[in-house]
C-alpha cells in the first residue's frame, strides 16, 4: 500500500460508515463504474441494461458501485423510491459484479449538511478503493445515463494509446422529455461551444464539466484528494483539480447519453436549468459568453504566458491596454501575491503550469461572465 493511498484511505475516505451489499468478488478490477442514485427507480435499470451491453471481456473486470442516497431530512416519497430501488437491486439477477450501498435508510442516510451528488459520488468510489489497482479506471456516470455499446471499448483503447490520468468523453442528451426537446439542443450547443472557444483561447480548462462524462485513474483520484462533497458543481471542481495536476484528455466519441428531463434539484445543473427554461424563468441564449469575453481571455493568457520576468506593476499596465477593467478584476483576484510566486518559477514550463494553476477554471469563468 503506497503512502498517498494509505493517507487518503485513513484520513479522507468516506468508506467506513456505509454497509456494502451486492454481487462481487474480493479481487481487483480494471474498471469501476460509479453511479449515485437518488429517486431513480424509473431510470436506473435502463442504465444498468446499457452497461450489460458492453464488451463482455471488459465487463468481467468491471465493478459497478451504486449508492442509493438521500439526506436524513428527506421526504418519505423519496425514501420509499430509494427503498424500492435498493430491494430490486438486491434481487437483481445478472452476471454483472456490483456493489450496492445503503446511504438512504434511517440508520444510514447522509446528514443534511453533506447530502448531495458530491458526497454520493465520493462514497461510491471510496468503498471500491480496496478493489482497485493504481491504474484502475474510474468511470463516473449518472443513474439516468445510457451508455454507448462501445463505451468501455473506446475508453480502454484510448487509455492504452494515450496513458492519460483523467479524461472526459463526448455526450449527447437523450430526447426523452417532450417539454425539453427544443431546449436541449441549444443547451448542448452552449456547453460544447463554450469548451471550443476556451480551447481557441488557449485555456487548458477547455472541457465540458459534466459529471456523467468524467473518467480518471485510481492514482489520479487519490492524488487530488478524491471527490469533493459539494451539493452543486462537484464535477466542475473535481475536473479543475484533475486538470491542475494531470491535464484532462478529451475522447471525442459520443459515449454517454444523459437524460434531458427537468427537475428542481439544486445539485443537478442541467436539469435545474432545463426546469427554469420550461417554467419560463431562463432563456438558454442568456447563458452564452460574448465573443469579446473570449477575445480578452485569449489576449490575457497570451500576454501572461510571455511575461515571466515582468514585474507586477508592468503587468497591470499591460492589462490596462487590453481593457481598462481587466486590471481591476485581477486585483480583486489577489493577482499581486499570486504573480510574485508565479514569476519565481524555476523554468518556463513550471512558470506556465503555475500560472494555469492560479488562473484556473473558476477565475476563467469569472472573467468570461464579467465581459458578457
Amino acid at each position: 500500500m503506497n503512502h498517498k493511498y494509505k493517507k487518503y484511505f485513513d484520513k479522507k475516505s468516506a468508506h467506513r460508515h456505509w454497509p456494502i451489499n451486492g454481487n462481487y468478488t474480493n479481487k481487483t478490477y480494471d474498471f469501476i463504474i460509479s453511479i449515485p442514485c437518488y429517486d431513480e427507480y424509473d431510470y436506473l435499470f435502463k442504465t444498468i441494461s446499457s452497461i450489460q451491453k458492453q464488451n463482455n471481456e471488459l465487463l468481467k473486470n468491471t465493478l459497478i458501485s451504486i449508492v442509493i442516497n438521500n439526506s436524513d431530512t428527506e421526504n418519505q416519497q423519496i425514501i420509499d423510491n430509494n427503498a424500492k430501488t435498493f430491494k430490486k437491486l438486491l434481487e437483481y439477477k445478472s452476471d454483472l459484479e456490483f456493489i450496492v450501498i445503503d446511504a438512504f435508510s434511517k440508520k444510514n442516510s447522509i446528514n443534511d449538511k453533506d447530502a448531495g451528488v458530491g458526497t454520493a459520488r465520493k462514497i461510491s468510489v471510496d468503498v471500491t478503493l480496496p478493489y482497485c489497482k493504481s491504474d484502475t479506471i474510474i468511470c463516473f456516470i449518472d443513474a439516468d445515463t445510457k451508455l454507448s455499446e462501445d463505451y468501455l471499448d473506446v475508453i480502454h483503447a484510448s487509455y492504452m494509446k494515450n496513458q492519460w490520468k483523467a479524461a472526459t468523453v463526448d455526450f449527447e442528451h437523450l430526447r426523452d422529455e417532450p417539454e425539453t426537446i427544443k431546449i436541449i439542443s441549444n443547451y448542448e450547443n452552449f456547453l460544447k461551444s463554450t469548451a471550443k472557444n476556451l480551447k481557441k483561447s488557449n485555456s487548458p480548462y477547455s472541457y465540458v464539466p459534466l459529471g456523467s462524462t468524467m473518467i480518471c485513474t485510481q492514482n489520479a483520484y487519490i492524488a487530488v484528494g478524491g471527490m469533493n462533497k459539494r451539493k452543486a458543481a462537484e464535477d466542475f471542481y473535481f475536473l479543475q483539480e484533475l486538470q491542475k495536476s494531470f491535464g484532462v484528455f478529451h475522447i471525442n466519441n459520443i459515449l454517454v447519453y444523459p437524460s434531458s428531463r427537468h427537475l428542481n434539484r439544486s445539485y443537478l445543473g442541467t436539469s435545474m436549468r432545463l426546469k427554469k427554461c420550461v417554467d419560463g424563468k431562463l432563456d438558454i441564449n442568456s447563458l452564452y459568453y460574448s465573443s469579446k469575453s473570449f477575445k480578452i481571455l485569449s489576449i490575457w493568457i497570451e500576454i501572461a504566458l510571455n511575461s515571466q520576468k515582468i514585474s507586477y506593476e508592468e503587468m497591470l499596465k499591460k492589462c490596462q491596454k487590453i481593457d481598462l477593467d481587466l486590471s481591476e478584476i485581477l486585483i480583486k483576484l489577489n493577482f499581486k501575491k499570486a504573480w510574485e510566486g508565479i514569476t519565481n518559477s524555476s523554468s518556463n514550463i513550471h512558470f506556465k503550469k503555475q500560472f494555469h494553476r492560479w488562473f484556473d477554471a473558476f477565475k476563467t469563468f469569472k472573467l468570461l461572465k464579467y465581459y458578457s
